[in-house]
Order: C-alpha cells, then sequence, then structure tokens
C-alpha cells in the first residue's frame, strides 16, 4: 500500500555475522463478507489479501447450481478455493454441490511479482539485528527568517535544509481509474501521537505554490530517491470484482480522466500534526497509462520520548468503506531517535563544532583562569569559546546551564544538541541565542509544579563510559544523577521529575541516582569524574578521597614535611588560608566532618561498582577535603582536584596549593603519579579565587562538545 522509507536502518555491515533468528510467517490478511440470495455485492480486495466469502445464506439442501467468475484484469487474478471440509483442490466456474459449499475463499495476487510485503517497517525491533524507521526531533533552526526557536515549533517546511532533517515517506497505489463512491483511502496517526509528529505533503505543484519551498523542487528528486534495497516496496493493487453470484459489475468509470486537483490532499499541505489533526483523507487518482499514483510526504518529530511518550510514532494507510470497518490496513512505526549524553572519556568533537566553553566575567575578574584554561585548549587543539559578559550576564557556572549530546538518524550526520537546565540564572538565555542554529538542535524540562534548586544544574548530571554490569552491556554507557539519601527521600533535595523522565524515557543510558545531597551544592561532580586511560576498560573512575588525603598528608609528616604551609599566600575570605601539615592533621574537629563524608563517598562507591560493573583496579582516589557550610552540606576545603575538564589525554585540573616539598605542590605531584602513566597530561589551573572560594571548580565553570559514540542507539539491546 505504502512505499514508507523513513529512515530505515539496514547497516549490515556493523552488525555481528551471526544470523537473526527464525521469524515465523505474519498471518494472511482476510476479511469475511455474507452473501445474500438476490442481491448484488460489489467488494474491492488489495493485493496480499483474500477474502472469505460466507455462502451459508445462499446454500439450502436443494441441489442448485450456480456460478462465480474470476474477473481478470491486467496482470491481476482472482481464483477460488473450496473451503469445504471434505473438499480440494481449485473449484472450477460452474455448478458444484451447494449443501457441502458453506465458504469459499477468493484469493488474489498478481502475476509479474511477489505479493509479499517486507514487514521491516511495520514493527520495530531494537538491537544489533533490528529493524524499523527512525524519525529525528526537527530541534535545530533553519529558519530563515532568524528567530529563536526550533524548526519544530512551526507548522511549515523552513527551506531545504529543514527538509533534510525530515524522513520521507513515500505511498504508491495501483488499482482501477476509480474507486466506487463509498470507498475513501486516508492517512492517519493515534490521536495521541497527533503532537508528536508533524506530516507535510511535497507534491511538486504544492512546492511550486510556496515562496519559502520554491527551491525544493530540485532537491525532492534526491530526497525520495532511494537504492531498490533501501526502499523495499509494499505496493497495494485494488482490484474491483464482480459480485459471488455472477452479477458483473459495471465500471462506469472506466473512461473518465482522472481529477486535476492542485494538490492529491482534501487538507493543506501540513496534513498531521498538533495544529492539523491526526487523520487525512487522500484523493483517489491514477495515471491512466499504468494504472498507479504516488504520494510523497516528510515526516518531522516533535517530542522526544519522556514519561507519557514512548518515542514510537505508527501512520497508518487504510481502504475504508463508509463508515464501516477497515478493508485493508498498512502502517509504519517510526522510533523517534533519542538524545543522547556524551562521557569525558569521549574526545572533543572535531572541525566545525570542536569547541569548549567558558564565561568571561566583568573586568576580566576570571582572567587568569582563562589564560590559563587557553594553555590546556591549546594543547588539546581545541578552540575555546569565550562567552561575554553581556551573554553570560555574571553567570560564570557553564556546566551547570546546559548539557552537550547529539542525536543521530542512519544516512544522516550527527545533530549536536543541547539540553538547557531549569536552573535559568544569568546563562538562561545562551543555549537558545548562541548555540541553536543550523544542525544544532535544543531541548529543555522544566515543570511550573516544582520550585528548581541546585541539584537541577548539570554538574549534577554526568555519564560513565561503556560498561557491562550484571550481565547486561551498556554500550552507551549510563546516566548518573545525584539525588538525596535513600532513607531521605520525603525530605531531601531531587533533581526535578520532569527532566529525571526525560532521560529516564531515552532508553538507551539507563540512569542511576547516586547521593549528593551530603554536598551542600550536591553537584556529583564534586566528587567523580572519569578520565580515558591506557589499560583496562579504557577508563578510569576518579573519586574524591578525604581518607586518602589524610594517608598523604601523614606520609609527608613522617617524611618532615609536618611544617610545610598548605594554600600559601591564599586568602580564605579575607583571612589568610595558610595552614601546615601538622596543623590539618591535628584539626579534630575537620577530621571527624571527613570521616562522615568519607563514608557518603563510599556509599556511591559501592553502588557505582554495582551498576557500572566496576572493580577497585577501575578506581582511582584523589586526595580532597570538605568542610560543613554552615549546616547547609559539605564544601571542598580546598580546590577540588577531580572537578576537571577532559579534553582527550589533556586534564585541566584545579590547582590545590598543596604543600611544597623538592620544589613542586606535593598534592601535584602525587597525582601525577597516579595519572600519568595512564598517558594523561596533568595541567593545573588556577581557580582558587574566581571558581573554588564561590564553592565551584573547573569543571563548573566550563563545557564542551564532544564526539558522538561510534556505536549505534538502535543497536543497543534493551
Amino acid at each position: 500500500m505504502g512505499k514508507c522509507l523513513g529512515k530505515l536502518f539496514r547497516d549490515g555491515a556493523s552488525r555481528e555475522p551471526k544470523p537473526p533468528p527464525a521469524k515465523p510467517k505474519p498471518p494472511v490478511k482476510a476479511r469475511t463478507i455474507r452473501l445474500t440470495p438476490g442481491t448484488s455485492r460489489s467488494e474491492v480486495i488489495v493485493v496480499g489479501q483474500y477474502l472469505a466469502v460466507d455462502l451459508s445464506n445462499i446454500a439450502n439442501d436443494d441441489a442448485v447450481s450456480y456460478e462465480i467468475t474470476p474477473y481478470p484484469k491486467d496482470d491481476v487474478i482472482v481464483r477460488m478455493k473450496d473451503e469445504r471440509p471434505r473438499a480440494t483442490g481449485n473449484v472450477a466456474a460452474g455448478g458444484m454441490d451447494n449443501a457441502l459449499a458453506k465458504k469459499m475463499v477468493v484469493y488474489v495476487y498478481t502475476r509479474s511479482h511477489s505479493v509479499e510485503k517486507d514487514d521491516k517497517l511495520s514493527t520495530w525491533e531494537w538491537g544489533p539485528t533490528g529493524h524499523g524507521a527512525v524519525l529525528l526531533v526537527n530541534n535545530d533552526n533553519d529558519d530563515f527568517e532568524e528567530n529563536f526557536d526550533p524548526d519544530h515549533k512551526n507548522s511549515r517546511i523552513d527551506g531545504p535544509l529543514d527538509l533534510k532533517d525530515m524522513s520521507p515517506m513515500v505511498v504508491r497505489m495501483r488499482g482501477p481509474p476509480k474507486l466506487p463512491s463509498d470507498f475513501s483511502i486516508r492517512l492517519s496517526t493515534p490521536p495521541e501521537t497527533a503532537d508528536k509528529i508533524g506530516m507535510f505533503c511535497l507534491q511538486p505543484d504544492v512546492i511550486k505554490k510556496d515562496r519559502r519551498l520554491e527551491d525544493l523542487s530540485k532537491m525532492l528528486n534526491e530526497f525520495l530517491t532511494k537504492p531498490e534495497e533501501d526502499a523495499p516496496d509494499i505496493d497495494i493493487g485494488l482490484v474491483e470484482m464482480r459480485d459471488q453470484i455472477g452479477n458483473l459489475i459495471e465500471d462506469k468509470a472506466r473512461d473518465e480522466p482522472p481529477k486535476q486537483e492542485d494538490t492529491p490532499l482534501k487538507s493543506e499541505k501540513h496534513i498531521i500534526g498538533p495544529d492539523t489533526g491526526n487523520v487525512v483523507e487522500l484523493d483517489y487518482r491514477v495515471d491512466l497509462r499504468d494504472n498507479t499514483t504516488t504520494y510523497e510526504f516528510a515526516v518531522e518529530g516533535l517530542h522526544y520520548p519522556d514519561i507519557t511518550f514512548d518515542g514510537q510514532v505508527s501512520i497508518t494507510l487504510t481502504l475504508q468503506r463508509g463508515r464501516g470497518s477497515p478493508i485493508f490496513e498498512d502502517t509504519v512505526v517510526f522510533q523517534v531517535a533519542p538524545w543522547i549524553m556524551t562521557p569525558n572519556t569521549l574526545p572533543p568533537l572535531e572541525l566545525l563544532y570542536s569547541q569548549a566553553f567558558v564565561c568571561e566575567m566583568e573586568g576580566g575578574e576570571n582572567l587568569t583562569f582563562i589564560q590559563e584554561l587557553q594553555e590546556v585548549t591549546s594543547a588539546a587543539s581545541v578552540p575555546l569559546v569565550i562567552v561575554p559578559h553581556v551573554d553570560n550576564r555574571g553567570d560564570r557556572w557553564m556546566q551547570d546551564e546546559i548539557e552537550l549530546g547529539y542525536s543521530h538518524v542512519p544516512g544522516k550526520e550527527v545533530m549536536p544538541v543541547v539540553l538547557d537546565s531549569p536552573r535559568d540564572r544569568g546563562l538562561q538565555n545562551f543555549a537558545k541565542m548562541q548555540l541553536l542554529g543550523k544542525d544544532f538542535g535544543y531541548v529543555t524540562r522544566y515543570s511550573q509544579d516544582e520550585e528548581p534548586n541546585s541539584l537541577d544544574s548539570f554538574g549534577n548530571l554526568e555519564v560513565s563510559p561503556p560498561v557491562t554490569a550484571n550481565g547486561k552491556k551498556y554500550p552507551l554507557g549510563r546516566i548518573l544523577i545525584g539525588s538525596t539519601s535513600p532513607t531521605r527521600n520525603q525530605y531531601g533535595r531531587r533533581m526535578m521529575k520532569v527532566v529525571r523522565s526525560f532521560l529516564k524515557a531515552q532508553r538507551v543510558q539507563s540512569p542511576i541516582e547516586l547521593y549528593s545531597d551530603w554536598l551542600a551544592v550536591g553537584h556529583i561532580d564534586e566528587f567523580m569524574t572519569f578520565v580515558p586511560a591506557r589499560g583496562g576498560k579504557g577508563f578510569r573512575l576518579l573519586l574524591a578521597s578525604p581518607d586518602a588525603c589524610y594517608a598523604y598528608l601523614g606520609w609527608l609528616q613522617g617524611q618532615g614535611h609536618g611544617d610545610v604551609p598548605l594554600f600559601e599566600g591564599k586568602e580564605r575570605y579575607g583571612t589568610p588560608a595558610a595552614v601546615t601539615v601538622q596543623q590539618l592533621l591535628q584539626d579534630s574537629k575537620l577530621r571527624e566532618e571527613n570521616q562522615v563524608f568519607q563514608d557518603d563517598i563510599d556509599w556511591n562507591r559501592d553502588k557505582l561498582k554495582r551498576e557500572l560493573g566496576l572493580t577497585e583496579g577501575d578506581i582511582i582516589d584523589i586526595p580532597a577535603l570538605f568542610k560543613e557550610e554552615e549546616g547547609s552540606g559539605a564544601g571542598a576545603f580546598f580546590p577540588d582536584m577531580v572537578n576537571m575538564i577532559v579534553l582527550g589525554r589533556h586534564l585541566g585540573i584545579p590547582k590545590p596549593f598543596g604543600p611544597i616539598v623538592d620544589g613542586a605542590c606535593a598534592f601535584e605531584s602525587y597525582v601525577k603519579s597516579l595519572l600519568e602513566p595512564l598517558g594523561l597530561s596533568c595541567n593545573f589551573i588556577d581557580d582558587w579565587s574566581s571558581y573554588h572560594l564561590m564553592m565551584g571548580e573547573v569543571h563548573c565553570g566550563t563545557n564542551t562538545l564532544r564526539k558522538p559514540f561510534n556505536y549505534k542507539w538502535w543497536h543497543v539491546e534493551l
């Protein structure tokens, strides 16, 4: 009935060379009609369908004869098969014993080609051997009018670039010159998904009448032309028959030419969507040369999967008689491509979009920080985008405002997509006004029913590298979210439910909730990060560790460095911050607090080991100390070294200002001894005044656009 292309994934080269499991053949589509003596009845049958004709009303105990006449037309043949219990073989035209003939089955098929249809578009199946059509959420901005809303917020096609973000769908039909007047052909989607897609008619005569689309005529040929192996035919041959008691049905429309309306649709070019409803009726008209007709459409996604939407949208082509049940239906199922996060272990994106971001504060207050950060980004060959004060409006926390990810459909370039957090401070408009654009999408989630809190910032949102845990593979990693303690769910802080639900609904990066509410700010990037590494699983989990810090300080004291000061020359809110190794070790209150904080980190350590399949060999403890912030939770006592920016093998680490031993910072030397053997380059950045004293660090103030995974999300086995 329709050739529904979508973004059909058939990239067999990337699949494992194992045969797919045998699947049962789908049942043949069948309909039953009843015949009444003395009444003429006509029917339309679709190629590949069979019609069960109930003869019980015209068969009686007296021996009578009647005639069923096949109606050949072109290369379509109609044949009858006797389904009497004791009979076999075909029934010839002519008389038969009607005392036994209670039902006949009429098969419709073509001489020239098989009528078995390819079911790979009518269902969706995940996994390496899966199949289905894919739909991209059209949330970039190709609008020539340069507004600041994604394309899917309007109900039009904003030129050739916008069209490229849509999935093509082609409906082909073959049949008689005209259908009986009470028959109709419709396209529809379920009412509950009508606001999840936008569907447009792409007939050339429609395009020529639209100024915005006048350049699309040439492009449509490329857009809709696909290799035969990528576009399986699902043709529907409509056959008008004689009635089943032998009366010839007059085809009065045989010599009538097809209608010549400007458009083949009884609606506007935007035919299905939030503004137009979920059903559209097609004008049936065929080319008299070959009795075929073709309709061309483009489909865009409007919504990512979410709590009330699993991401699957079906579009059904229906042949219907009057208000009765459908005579025939054919369906294509689209899966909306998810939004995907990228972990620190993926390198920065190359070429056009290769960027790291940082905010410039008014009066050059963080100028030293930016200059030292530029040394790291230059070494990593990553351009640094410095967002001026006029755009950041005094908000320096770039990581907290946005999370950079992507969406992808087969056969297209990856589209970077920014997830805008609900925190909405000075950087509130940055994502929409500075990032949204051609081939750069935008999405956000916000609820009027919840007040944003610190845990809604995206320093509290990370993703692991690919892992295998408890026998299940997570080839795109697992999302990590900071939350309240399991015993304090009613009273503690949590990320907004609407954001958590959105992340879970993407399905391909199954989220894990960690415990971060013990921190005053409450972000997981304050106690953990991942770095790429040689050997092992290809990465290491770095955890902040008060125990490791006290152990190292004790070792330094044992080496005769107890009187060496830390934080020399630094101030903490107007008071000199310097303290010796011995004084730190003797601060019993601070040590007691850190024993509790270490327990909180260890709770997360155990959960990460369980949920990510990690061992102690995958984890590196980085010295850190925390202090209680006036009853609101823990804050870093000195620059928190796990809160770093990772640019490939180049690390931008908060400078800890530890004790100087042998002319070097002992903390820096210790961290280098742990990370440099893994192939990493450690670069320490002074963020003491510009970030640390404001309860943030390097990672909090930066962001990075990274390469997508090589692994295709549609291969994930759910």
